[in-house]
């Protein structure tokens, strides 16, 4: 399984967005400041997941959630539902 999430900064007020084959170590990697373009938001909590079969469609719904503005965003993540 391939996992969509957008992950929040409480001290930046900042989202990201990204795609993981391993979640819980690719959240740890961001709180661990080992990206660089998440390093300075630490700590980093999951807001949306969304799971795909295969890395494709995964990255499909990354690329298009990187489209979207803040406000598409914290809609998606408080009400989950709707397609994308």
């Amino acid at each position: 399984m391939h996992t969509v999430y957008i992950i929040y900064s409480p001290s930046t007020d900042q989202y990201f967005i990204g795609q993981s084959k391993d979640l819980k170590i690719t959240l740890w990697q961001h709180n661990a400041k080992t990206n660089p373009a998440t390093a300075e938001g630490k700590p980093w909590e999951v807001k949306f997941t969304r799971q795909f079969a295969t890395r494709n469609e995964a990255l499909s719904l990354e690329m298009k959630l990187k489209n979207k503005d803040r406000v598409y965003w914290e809609e998606l993540i408080n009400n989950p539902q709707p397609a994308v």
